[in-house]
């Protein structure tokens, strides 16, 4: 009836209750019903590709994962299809800049996340990964990491005014964008989770008008507003109801497989 082939799910909030810190079961069963009646399940995630692995132990396969904010866009296979990185001069500028004005840095890898300059708001993030801040994996010392290969995106811990000033700073190279208040994406200036699906479209020969996409924050909006079925989810912002073209259930109310049933996807 509604003529949908692909499937967009945001992972914080929407797929991962963060109160009850699982994926929600009925979610998950919903996905693989919906793999099975044909649609595409893809992922759009600020995640780095790590998160695939979470996503695997929870039962949740992706044909394809937009990660860092689709600065990357990977298949089932793990190879790369959009590989978007800063260049070595702007993340090095970068973080000069964060460094004189005493704002956290933290950039994303394929691989693995580098904190270059630590800040206490970093620590939920570290705990989602399993790692804790001493690890290795997220390196404090050696910051030379971005010399050999661009980072696909980052995150900044800085206040609302710092923020304004690194965006005036950067305008037109890349640009924070608000999180929670706290936290801020960090982004390349043309790059988000919409471009990324967007190359992905285009590579499958779908049209927007043939997806669904379901998130719970203003960082879901772009995608939200430019598929067929913009779902946002019942725990989500205010704002992002008002945009969609559908409210369901809260996370831990089955919000995902309801409105999967009720557009008769499953």
């Amino acid at each position: 009836m509604w003529g949908i082939k692909l499937a967009i799910f945001d992972i914080d909030g929407t797929l991962y209750d963060e109160d009850r810190k699982i994926y929600t079961p009925s979610a998950v069963e919903a996905l693989k019903q919906l793999s099975k009646n044909g649609v595409l399940v893809v992922v759009a995630t600020g995640r780095p590709p790590v998160a695939i692995r979470e996503l695997e132990d929870a039962g949740i396969y992706p044909a394809f994962f937009i990660c860092c904010n689709g600065h990357l866009v990977l298949g089932r296979d793990g190879a790369n299809i959009v590989d978007e990185a800063f260049d070595a001069a702007l993340a090095e500028s970068v973080y000069r800049y964060c460094l004189a004005n005493e704002i956290g840095l933290l950039w994303k890898y394929p691989r693995e996340t580098y904190v270059y300059i630590n800040h206490r708001e970093f620590n939920p993030l570290l705990e989602k990964s399993g790692k804790m801040p001493g690890d290795r994996s997220f390196i404090y010392g050696n910051i030379s990491i971005h010399l050999r290969h661009g980072p696909n995106g980052g995150c900044l811990a800085c206040g609302t005014e710092k923020l304004a000033k690194f965006n005036e700073h950067f305008l037109g190279s890349c640009r924070g964008v608000d999180i929670n208040g706290r936290l801020r994406d960090l982004l390349l200036w043309d790059v988000t989770k919409k471009t990324g699906l967007s190359r992905l479209l285009d590579m499958l020969g779908i049209s927007p008008g043939e997806c669904i996409a379901f998130g719970d924050n203003m960082n879901d909006l772009e995608i939200i507003s430019y598929v067929g079925i913009g779902v946002a989810m019942g725990n989500g912002t205010e704002e992002l109801k008002r945009e969609s073209d559908f409210v369901t259930n809260h996370i831990s109310n089955d919000g995902i497989r309801n409105a999967l049933r009720n557009f008769g996807l499953i």
